[in-house]
């Protein structure tokens, strides 16, 4: 508690450190971000959790706070050094006397983007936060027993899914948890067999965009992971299989909101079904139908109400922005189960048409191949749809003619039902949807998937994956609207070799190597640059960059390739501080003035 007492003293020395003053509280470690929360806590204050730690959102939510806390050190201390440089001594901490806290009490503001994009903060009380973990403990027990359990999170704390199963929960049970997220499936597998050879079993906090690229465990792990959570989307049905065969236990998806906590849970190896959580109250009915008897038999497919001691006001209803479809057979607690069929509340006006986009989807979801979709509106195309169409790594088209051939195959099957207006007129084939750490599907993703339409100089971004910071792959088309064809050639259009070395710088900036990125003022020169293959429009090609450190500074390594084989190859070198760099006028020059001639096959420069 010496760390808490720090920040508490840190606190005071604040102009506004009276009881109920706000602070932004944004930590990157499980640890930091405790230390600070029972800080801002004992002292009678309000934490306000941000989702992210962009410069704008964090400025914004200063303007109406106390401030923003200071990141802490690697083991949760204040940033303050005595004149060697050491952190504070916990023999200068003084402990203080706590506020009384109540369970009515406001604890923290969550920040979410809501269902319109726009932010919202969403309060919580003590007495929320308490019941929810109540339910937690009852359900899945979590105790620091002599065989040893820790908890393992890859998700943001920052978030209520987190700061409950990652942060709260181990806290309160008095249970290890480990202060850095495992954002990697290499960090996870190694957290792994590091605390099963010292005889721990894991509970792992989790989500679908981590479940769908985790790690095989070996035979001497398995029993060793507890449990995985999962919330933030549903987990589509052989990610859930995959990851229960690769950490040999239960994967426990959480269907729920910031606004509303916890509303229900399923184990798929069960059935798709959703059971509610104790305590949590449903009621299906129509739209409109407010006043309906919970004893009535409801319809098919219904709005989802619910009451729950997790709410802001625990007695009323509160309407779901979800459909449901209920279930003849109840769960073991006499509670109805149900299944979700998509928000209510997604219906768009196209030029004066009423189209759902629920209706789309489960259209194209009825389709061989076809694992996942979102339809979306188009913000800069009007009256048309964008889909982001989720498929096996078998059926994905490769090159334009494939690609066009299942468009017009999955336009074909959505006519019979829909008009002309309602039909996907911008199509994006991924393997998997991008999501966010909480499992999001975010404007930001949406934006990227369908920044080549306004932008003409870019790849189509069709997702990326990495194994850690000094290493990503991305996945990409090359667009028929690409700017660099133009003039490259008449016959054959192709994509010139100085624009794919671009393509490998760009990617090569967003690195990072024990803290080190790549300097554009340092580079140095190309190294083995070898162009094998033309790359063509329509082609989806694969762009792997590596950042490593030799005893002649950084270089990036890259790789270009697609199912035709591979197209580009080499390095970027780059000096580090000290070294002179070397002009870079020769790389700078336009990709048209470098590319009057096709890449040269097989060429090799040093």
């Amino acid at each position: 508690m010496a760390r808490v007492d720090a920040w508490q003293q840190w606190l005071d020395r604040q102009p506004a450190s009276q009881p109920g003053a706000r602070w932004v509280l944004f930590q990157s470690t499980t640890l930091g971000a405790c230390v600070q929360l029972l800080a801002v806590w004992e002292r009678g204050m309000l934490a306000v959790l941000p989702g992210d730690d962009r410069p704008e959102t964090l400025a914004r939510l200063r303007e109406i706070s106390a401030g923003q806390l200071p990141t802490t050190t690697v083991d949760g201390w204040p940033q303050q050094a005595d004149q060697s440089g050491n952190p504070p001594s916990k023999s200068h901490i003084v402990p203080t006397a706590h506020v009384p806290l109540a369970p009515d009490q406001l604890a923290l503001e969550l920040c979410t983007s809501g269902s319109t994009g726009e932010p919202l903060r969403i309060a919580k009380r003590f007495d929320q936060l308490d019941a929810e973990l109540a339910i937690h403990q009852q359900l899945w027990p979590l105790a620091d027993t002599a065989n040893g359990q820790v908890s393992l999170s890859q998700v943001s704390h920052q978030h209520i899914y987190g700061l409950l199963t990652a942060l709260l929960r181990p806290l309160c049970t008095g249970v290890p948890f480990l202060s850095e997220a495992c954002h990697y499936p290499e960090q996870l597998s190694a957290a792994i067999s590091q605390l099963a050879s010292q005889g721990y079993r894991c509970q792992v906090i989790s989500s679908p965009a981590q479940l769908a690229r985790l790690p095989q465990i070996t035979t001497a792990e398995a029993g060793q992971v507890l449990r995985v959570f999962s919330s933030g989307a549903p987990l589509p049905e052989a990610a859930a299989r995959h990851a229960e065969i690769s950490l040999h236990a239960p994967i426990i998806e959480i269907y729920g909101s910031t606004e509303t906590g916890g509303i229900a849970q399923r184990r798929q190896r069960d059935g798709a079904e959703w059971s509610p959580l104790p305590c949590v109250e449903l009621r299906f009915s129509d739209e409109g139908q407010e006043n309906i008897s919970s004893q009535e038999a409801p319809t098919p497919a219904s709005s989802l109400w619910l009451r729950s001691p997790f709410l802001d006001m625990p007695t009323e209803w509160w309407p779901q922005a979800d459909r449901a479809e209920v279930c003849e057979q109840k769960y073991q607690d006499g509670q109805q189960r149900f299944r979700l069929l998509g928000r209510s509340d997604r219906l768009v006006k196209l030029a004066g048409k009423r189209i759902s986009l629920s209706a789309v989807e489960r259209c194209l979801n009825e389709q061989s191949d076809v694992l996942e979709i979102r339809c979306l509106p188009m913000p800069t195309r009007e009256h048309r749809l964008g889909a982001v169409i989720v498929m096996a790594p078998d059926a994905i088209p490769h090159d334009h003619n494939t690609r066009r051939a299942l468009i017009a195959h999955l336009r074909r099957a959505l006519m019979p039902a829909f008009e002309r207006i309602a039909l996907p007129r911008y199509w994006r084939f991924v393997t998997r949807l991008p999501l966010n750490a909480q499992g999001k599907f975010t404007s930001e993703a949406i934006a990227r998937l369908f920044a080549d339409l306004d932008d003409h100089r870019l790849p189509r971004w069709l997702g990326e994956h990495s194994s850690g910071p000094e290493q990503l792959t991305l996945e990409a088309e090359v667009p028929d609207s690409l700017i660099y064809l133009e003039g490259h050639f008449a016959q054959q259009p192709l994509v010139p070799g100085v624009v794919m070395l671009k393509w490998a710088r760009d990617l090569g900036k967003r690195l990072h190597l024990d803290g080190q990125q790549v300097d554009e003022a340092r580079f140095i020169r190309l190294e083995r640059i070898k162009f094998s293959s033309l790359l063509l429009p329509g082609m989806r090609f694969t762009l792997d960059a590596t950042l490593t450190h030799d005893s002649h500074g950084l270089r990036i390594d890259f790789r270009l390739a697609s199912s035709a084989g591979l197209h580009a190859s080499g390095r970027l070198r780059y000096s580090v501080s000290g070294a002179s760099p070397l002009s870079e006028s020769s790389f700078r020059q336009s990709p048209t003035s470098l590319s009057s001639q096709p890449p040269a096959h097989s060429q090799e420069a040093s």
